[in-house]
């Protein structure tokens, strides 16, 4: 009788947010451990507070969240400490379980110091790169111009990328950053894209109290993070109110973040607090009846170097609810939803504004535009297109093609079918 083979297993490191709210990487994890792999991830404590736990046959372990401080010393507190309790955690999981593959998701880039010394061990090391830290770092300093924390960014990042064994990224945009900026093999490099959750995919029934209103409901969902701009979404209300006299909606923000002090004082400033609902942080399973409540999803991210390489999962959670949605023109969210949204260009409140009004006043244009949405999730875009992608890494990371096989598959062959859609919408 042969012996048993033992799982492949897999450590993530995450920083910036825990497991399982973060919904990305708990649909990695989860894909991962159903292909047979064992996963395991260390991340700061959210929602849950407990040390450790399993969550649907994954091992999370937790480290207390730190606070958060402003400026360069906040980036080398945040990060410090959050890397010092990484290493303290995983030395313990190498020394008492062991692992073949360290899976660092960013940011921080500088995560990736922690895959380079396992891989002194011999361990794998794939870089998933949900963010560009160096541009999402001048987003939130509301700046263009690189200084010393912009170049100790972007050293890291290519650290990352060229001692990486196999690189994700979530759009095409972020993987010519790996392979330009950073010198990446193409050959290494994968799209993963961001697909909305299976419990976007099935009937959803609408929060009661929202859908049971007389009036239009206006939604955001998602982080409340400078570089989010939902204070755009603010200014936009106080237009419709103001200068364009609507009274007939409420708008409806669920979620939190670092910016959400600063918005509630703009909201009282502008005095609309009369057509605001904020929630604040909802479990997850809470956040697509929200949505399928809403009638005009909004995306509010202003285009700037770090919004325009971001595939938003909160605008692919809309689109496959049938949503319709209004965005301003970053590129990727373009490419990700098509005709499913309305654009504003330039960054022009007064045309998102009018674009809003023409989906608040015609209710074929919002039913199309939503069924328009939903096709092109199911035509490329859900998460089970995504995590074939994933599967196929992994698949080639302990299993390597002969160099001279010809007809191996290359990242570019696995991603086809779930770049098919978005593909489309660039030919449009």
């Amino acid at each position: 009788m042969s012996p048993t083979v033992k799982p492949k297993r897999i450590l993530m490191l995450l920083e910036n947010e825990s497991v399982p709210d973060d919904n990305r990487v708990l649909l990695e994890a989860l894909s991962l451990r159903t292909a047979g792999y064992e996963v395991m991830v260390i991340c700061p404590t959210g929602q849950s507070r407990k040390w450790f736990e399993m969550v649907d046959g994954i091992r999370v372990y937790r480290y207390p969240k730190t606070f958060e401080l402003e400026g360069f010393l906040g980036y080398v507190w945040e990060y410090g400490y959050s890397i010092t309790m990484m290493f303290v955690i995983s030395l313990y999981i190498f020394l008492r379980r062991g692992f073949d593959v360290v899976h660092v998701h960013t940011p921080p880039d500088m995560t990736a110091v922690l895959a380079i010394f396992y891989q002194w061990f011999g361990k794998k090391f794939v870089f998933d790169h949900h963010d560009l830290s160096p541009e999402l770092y001048l987003a939130r300093r509301a700046s263009d111009e690189p200084n010393l924390v912009y170049r100790v960014l972007c050293f890291f990042e290519r650290l990352a990328c060229r001692r990486a064994d196999r690189l994700v990224a979530t759009n095409a945009s972020q993987r010519d950053v790996q392979i330009n900026r950073c010198g990446a093999l193409p050959e290494n490099c994968y799209i993963v894209r961001n697909g909305p959750n299976e419990l976007f995919l099935d009937a959803v029934e609408p929060r009661a109290e929202l859908k049971d209103s007389d009036k239009l409901v206006l939604g955001y969902v998602g982080a409340i993070g400078i570089q989010d701009g939902v204070d755009a979404m603010v200014r936009v209300v106080h237009e419709l109110h103001v200068h364009h006299g609507r009274e007939d909606f409420i708008a409806v923000i669920v979620g939190d973040g670092p910016a959400m002090p600063e918005l509630k004082k703009l909201i009282r400033k502008l005095d609309v607090e009369h057509l605001f609902q904020l929630t604040g942080m909802i479990p997850f399973p809470e956040v697509p009846p929200y949505i399928a409540a809403f009638d005009i999803c909004l995306t509010p991210d202003q285009s700037n170097a770090y919004n325009d390489s971001c595939t938003t999962i909160k605008t692919m959670e809309y689109i496959a609810l049938r949503k319709p949605t209004v965005c301003f023109e970053t590129r990727e969210n373009q490419l990700s939803a098509g005709d499913a949204a309305l654009y504003a260009a330039d960054n022009n409140l007064q045309a998102f504004t009018a674009a809003v009004i023409r989906l608040m006043d015609d209710p074929q244009l919002r039913a199309s535009m939503g069924e328009r949405g939903r096709r092109r999730i199911e035509d490329g875009l859900t998460w089970n297109h995504q995590a074939s992608v994933l599967l196929a890494l992994y698949d080639r990371l302990f299993h390597p093609p002969p160099r001279d096989s010809a007809s191996s598959p290359t990242p570019d062959d696995v991603s086809v079918t779930s770049a098919a859609a978005v593909q489309q919408t660039a030919e449009v």
